[in-house]
């Protein structure tokens, strides 16, 4: 299936070049390549061991929802210079996706003295929510976690700047470091209206 190829919007560019890729190259490249001779999938074939070629018509299809196929393209990602490589991989779903966001942000909050993850911004402990929970468990979200799996899916949580699509060209980041950090070390100006990032509320940390 032929994707139109995005144009990284200028101020991730600015910051980290080609590093910045659409949700869907992103995912793409950071599947290790095997057969289905020694996948778990045991020889069933699944989107860990179809091959490069195959790989985004097992993502991305003709029938897919309009808001899923935007999120694949529009959404941009950067994974982190600190992370590690994605060596074990399988397509398996074995928890619930709200649970797995949430399990996710929790681990995350846990490692806070190490790294700053925006994903944990306004995460209220007792109702375990806030909005970017809700943000990364809406329908896109929950097909994007069947066709890659849990494994996938909380590397890109933790592993990775996340970026969504507003509209107007504007973004919404909901993981990663702060964009604004990174623009204050690089020198560089930001603009409040057209990147938004996840801002803390009163909650129970």
């Amino acid at each position: 299936m032929a994707v139109k190829r995005r144009r990284v919007p200028v101020v991730l560019w600015r910051l980290f070049h080609n590093r910045a890729r659409t949700l869907l190259n992103t995912i793409l490249s950071l599947i290790p390549l095997k057969t289905s001779a020694n996948c778990r999938c045991r020889g069933r074939r699944c989107f860990g061991c179809v091959g490069e070629n195959e790989a985004m018509s097992f993502l991305l299809r003709e029938d897919d929802p309009d808001d899923y196929k935007k999120l694949l393209n529009r959404c941009f990602v950067v994974v982190s210079d600190q992370a590690p490589p994605l060596r074990s991989y399988d397509t398996h779903c074995r928890w619930p996706h709200l649970e797995l966001v949430r399990r996710t942000i929790e681990m995350t909050i846990n490692e806070q003295c190490r790294s700053s993850n925006i994903l944990s911004f306004g995460y209220d402990k007792t109702s375990r929510f806030s909005n970017t929970v809700e943000l990364l468990t809406s329908p896109s979200w929950s097909l994007l976690l069947t066709r890659i799996g849990d494994v996938l899916m909380v590397y890109l949580l933790k592993s990775t700047s996340i970026f969504l699509r507003l509209p107007r060209n504007k973004y919404h980041q909901v993981a990663g470091v702060p964009i604004s950090d990174l623009c204050i070390k690089s020198h560089l100006r930001i603009s409040a209206t057209t990147y938004k990032s996840s801002l803390p509320h009163p909650g129970n940390y």
